[in-house]
C-alpha cells in the first residue's frame, strides 16, 4: 500500500484547530488528574473521585501514555464524540496498540450512524489491531495493559464525550479487576461477530 491513501480524508484547517484545542484541554485536565492521583498508581489501591470539572477517559489515557507503554486497551462505553474518536485513533496508531471497543448499538441501529460511529467502524476495518462492536450497552469502563505489566482499570459514570461535570470515577492498577472486565468485554465482542 502506498504511503498515501486517496480515500483518506484530508484534515481541514477547522479540524486541525479543533484537534489542537482539544489536545490543549486534555493537557490541562491531565494536570488536574495528576493532582489527584500523583505520578504513579500504587498496585491494588483504588483511587475514587467525584469531578467538579469535565474530563473523560481520554484524559486518563493521556496520563498513562506519559508514564507507560500501552500494549492493549479495552473500552466499553455508551457513546463517544468526534474529538475523542480522533484522539483515540491517533493514540492507537502512534503506539500500534491493540484496541477493542464496545459501543451502544443505539448509535448503529439509529436511522443513520452518527458520524463518529461510522468513522470508527471504517477505521477498524482497515486495521488488524482494532476491533469495534455494538451491543445494548450502557457500561462505562476502560482498561489498559502496559508493557511493564500494570493492569489499569478506569470505571465511572462518564462517556468518552463531554460530560456533565459531576461524574464519579474509580481508577486502580489491579490485575484481577482487569481480567474480569477483559473477559466480559471480549465475550460480548465475540457474541456480536
Amino acid at each position: 500500500m502506498p504511503w498515501y491513501d486517496l480515500n483518506e480524508k484530508v484534515e481541514t484547517k477547522k479540524d486541525y484547530l479543533q484537534r489542537v484545542k482539544y489536545d490543549e484541554i486534555i493537557c490541562k485536565k491531565t494536570k488536574n488528574f495528576i493532582d489527584i492521583i500523583g505520578d504513579d498508581l500504587s498496585p491494588n489501591v483504588q483511587y475514587r473521585m467525584v469531578t467538579e470539572q469535565s474530563f473523560n477517559a481520554i484524559v486518563v489515557i493521556e496520563y498513562l501514555l506519559k508514564r507507560y507503554e500501552l500494549v492493549e486497551i479495552y473500552i466499553a462505553v455508551y457513546r463517544m464524540n468526534q474529538l475523542s474518536v480522533n484522539k483515540l485513533k491517533s493514540i492507537i496508531d502512534a503506539g500500534n496498540i491493540k484496541c477493542s471497543i464496545l459501543i451502544s448499538s443505539f448509535f448503529r441501529e439509529n436511522k443513520r450512524y452518527e458520524r463518529w460511529a461510522e468513522e470508527l467502524i471504517m477505521y477498524a476495518e482497515k486495521r488488524e489491531n482494532v476491533e469495534v462492536s455494538f451491543a445494548v450497552n450502557h457500561a462505562k469502563v476502560f482498561i489498559a495493559k502496559t508493557k511493564d505489566l500494570k493492569f489499569i482499570v478506569f470505571e465511572g459514570s462518564g462517556n468518552l464525550s463531554d460530560n456533565a461535570r459531576i461524574e464519579q470515577y474509580l481508577i486502580e492498577d489491579n490485575e484481577t479487576t482487569y481480567n474480569f472486565h477483559k473477559e466480559w468485554i471480549t465475550n460480548t465482542l465475540n457474541l456480536k461477530k
